[in-house]
């Protein structure tokens, strides 16, 4: 915690110097053993790098390493992934000011063309329920990423692609594909084009209510007594 300190109160960027164990051990007042361990911590979270006779430095910082590290024993229960499902949701809705503002024509006609093909998959009656669902999902997380790197910020972006793999892992809560889906993406990106950033929020939590009604449920059936519990 006070190396974390001193790198943000001397606003150290990647790359800047801190010294060996010894320099540490000797700045903290601990023994090497305890600064090994934080050393190895804050490497194991991408916070610090290292090289053998050169010293500690701050490391470039790949939000995406230390979210999958933070994320990995969240989703391996339900709560935990309802828990993702639901910051998604919030980082997306948060996102829109931003993305109203940066949003480019091509990335306007990106957000186009994947609606467009998800549009082709359900035309398409030669494909299975569980390979449409998987191929409209594999779409579906295409889109809202393309929408949120609109933003312009990389931070938001990182982290919502993250949330986005753990919350694909849930896609067996998923319903089927249906058109109203692909009309909502497409009210989102006419919202888009007009710049109206109240309309845009609106279509985009209109198309995510179902994510909610899933969610709702899922914590139903959690609260539901099991017939173990009445032995």
């Amino acid at each position: 915690e006070q190396i974390c300190l001193r790198i943000q109160r001397e606003k150290l960027v990647p790359g800047s110097y801190l010294g060996t164990v010894e320099k540490l051990t000797e700045e903290f007042g601990v023994s090497r053993s305890v600064i090994r361990e934080a050393v190895g911590n804050l490497r194991g979270l991408g916070v610090i790098t290292g090289r053998p006779k050169v010293g500690l430095s701050v490391a470039e910082g790949d939000i995406q390493s230390v979210l999958r590290k933070v994320l990995v024993p969240q989703t391996t229960c339900e709560k935990g992934w309802r828990e993702v499902a639901q910051l998604r949701v919030v980082i997306e809705l948060g996102s829109i000011p931003m993305v109203i503002q940066n949003i480019t024509d091509l990335q306007l006609d990106r957000l186009q063309e994947i609606v467009d093909e998800q549009h082709l998959l359900l035309e398409n009656d030669q494909l299975s329920d569980g390979l449409l669902l998987k191929k409209f999902v594999e779409k579906d997380l295409l889109f809202h990423e393309a929408l949120l790197q609109a933003a312009n910020q990389e931070l938001i972006t990182q982290f919502h692609q993250v949330l986005m793999k753990y919350f694909q892992q849930g896609i067996d809560f998923f319903p089927l594909p249906t058109f109203k889906m692909v009309d909502e993406h497409q009210a989102v990106v006419d919202a888009l084009r007009d710049r109206d950033c109240n309309l845009t929020i609106q279509n985009l939590t209109a198309h995510l209510k179902p994510i909610h009604s899933m969610l709702n449920t899922l914590e139903v059936s959690d609260a539901s007594p099991s017939d173990d519990s009445f032995e």
